[in-house]
């Protein structure tokens, strides 16, 4: 595997980069480094050499190629990128550093991996990259160049990164032009390399400010077709309005690479170097960004200091071709030590498909025989479970690849006794159920909000798969009530915070489904709108322990 890094005054992140590598589990003598120096100003092709002389012998190859100029950042990985000879080539941000089992994880992921797929994206730490991948697949749209590997030949054959693209979008540039050929790019969450990308959460670097719309532009003439670059030159002039806000200077900054930026316009017009299946792949420019981004993108990642037992309780009902795919979204978890109970309101229709699929997971499963109802299969799950924390996630909702991770981190450093994080809500049009096939209609941040007990008790405000809770709750404030078959997650909600709080962590690790079809929306209200006087009759018998945060808090959302 060769890991390729270009260096442009560095010498800050050299040695701690490059210790990593060394401290790796993976086989060093299958690592060969490549480092191209932009032509440094400090020192750092002086600590480049006496890192190849500390760890040179113990690693398959180590080679510093110290150029006389600065050939940018896409240019630069080419030239580094041609001294190596491996299937599978790694490119690396400087200021990173690799956990020890980076390299195994994510030579796992590419063994693992369909032959289509020739690019895999690692998961930066402390701040993931927010942008939207599949949950179930792990197919992401475009992959960040400061932590992937793809395969030689294909990295080859695209002829690298486009060179004109001095820094900043190449790496968009380069997704884009890999899928155009049919290929595809996967996440892969449980390969994590420290990026120290930002010294600050929400740092303005003046370079990525400017770099980023001007690059955006040349990409919309490459791949976003007329209407794309109408918005795009638009977008451009109304940011300039505002652009000294960002640092000072910004306006003429922008202004002056605006006018420059139509001079490279015939190169990216020009298509001849992309494959056919750009008008198939639903390329989306969103403002700045190139898909949608999920919430969370200062939330700071860390690796829980404990890793209790977590049950995951899936409640389901004769449809595994459904089960399946939340399934595989609790396969990718990033959290190791999980427990899935699954309960069949009805007769064992998924026992077979989840032994046959899903033997590799630690499931617990049981069919109730003849139909109890949601609440009754949530709380046979409850009591079933082992686990330290519980987690709903019905049979049509999915988690991201950190949802497990995110929440017991969090509540492992508070003394809260549940936790919760955002969600997005997905309307679908169902186009068949065997196979399950469906088109997502819109990725809405609807449940977005801090914690208030207040909120909570006015409207079900948490969605159920969102919320981490200790068992401990369970046992102390009973289950779900079972005469109820709609909102009884918002009364159990409300019974576990009348004494407890949750803690709200600001980051997207989640999704529910929701019929987009108008008629099936109207049915499920109906639903709805018959349970809520109920739950709110048993609201008049609660009594909560309220602050004045609480009503603050409240007051300040409904004003």
């Amino acid at each position: 595997m060769d890991l390729v890094y270009v260096s442009y005054n560095s010498a800050k992140w050299i040695p701690k980069c490059f210790e990593s590598v060394i401290c790796s589990s993976y086989n060093l003598k299958d690592l060969y480094i490549y480092v191209l120096d932009n032509n440094s100003s400090d020192d750092t092709v002086e600590k480049l050499n006496h890192c190849k002389e500390l760890y040179g012998s113990r690693l398959g190859g180590f080679e510093v190629i110290s150029s006389k100029k600065n050939y940018g950042f896409g240019k630069g990985n080419n030239i580094a990128f041609e001294k190596g000879n491996s299937d599978i080539v790694c490119f690396f941000n400087i200021d990173t550093e690799l956990l020890p089992d980076t390299l195994t994880n994510l030579e796992t992921a590419i063994d693992r991996s369909a032959s289509n797929v020739v690019m895999w994206e690692l998961r930066q730490f402390p701040y993931e990259h927010p942008k939207l991948y599949n949950p179930i697949t792990l197919e992401a749209e475009w992959s960040s160049g400061a932590a992937f590997a793809i395969k030689r030949e294909v990295f080859s054959s695209l002829n690298g990164f486009d060179e004109k693209i001095f820094m900043y979008a190449e790496d968009v540039d380069l997704s884009f032009r890999v899928r155009s050929y049919g290929y595809k790019i996967q996440y892969v969450p449980k390969a994590i390399i420290n990026h120290y990308s930002y010294q600050s959460a929400g740092e303005v670097k003046p370079n990525q400010y400017v770099n980023s719309i001007i690059n955006n532009l040349y990409l919309r003439y490459r791949y976003g077709g007329r209407h794309a670059i109408l918005v795009g030159h638009k977008l451009f002039w109304k940011t300039v309005i505002h652009a000294n806000d960002a640092f000072p200077g910004a306006k003429r900054v922008l202004l002056k690479k605006y006018f420059q930026h139509f001079i490279l316009f015939p190169h990216f017009w020009s298509k001849k170097n992309l494959g056919s299946e750009i008008p198939r792949l639903g390329l989306r420019f969103e403002g700045f960004d190139y898909t949608r981004n999920r919430e969370g993108a200062f939330y700071i990642n860390s690796l829980p200091a404990e890793s209790p037992l977590v049950s995951i309780l899936v409640r389901t009902c004769g449809r595994p071709n459904v089960l399946r795919e939340t399934l595989c979204s609790l396969r990718n978890q990033t959290y190791n030590n999980i427990e899935i109970v699954v309960v069949e309101d009805g007769l064992p229709v998924s026992q077979q498909m989840i032994n046959e699929e899903f033997n590799d997971l630690n499931i617990l499963y049981h069919a109730t025989g003849v139909k109890v109802g949601r609440s009754k299969a949530g709380n046979i799950a409850m009591e079933l479970s082992n686990g330290k924390y519980l987690n709903f996630l019905d049979d049509d909702d999915v988690f991201f690849a950190d949802h497990v991770e995110v929440l017991v981190s969090s509540l492992e450093r508070s003394n809260s006794r549940a936790a919760y994080a955002f969600a997005l809500a997905t309307p679908i049009e169902i186009k068949s159920l065997n196979p399950y096939r469906y088109e997502i209609k819109d990725y809405q941040p609807i449940h977005n909000q801090e914690f208030g007990r207040l909120e909570l008790y006015y409207h079900n405000c948490l969605p159920i798969q969102s919320i981490m809770f200790e068992k401990a709750l369970y046992f102390e404030n009973g289950g779900l009530d079972e005469s109820l078959d709609a909102l009884e997650d918002w009364d159990l909600w409300v019974r576990y915070s009348l004494n407890s709080t949750f803690t709200c962590v600001k980051k997207t690790t989640s999704a529910y489904r929701v019929p987009f079809d108008t008629k099936v929306n109207t049915k499920r209200q109906a639903e709805l709108d018959q349970a809520l006087p109920i739950v709110r009759e048993k609201l008049k018998k609660y009594k909560p322990i309220l602050s004045a945060y609480d009503y603050a808090l409240f007051f300040e959302g409904r004003m």
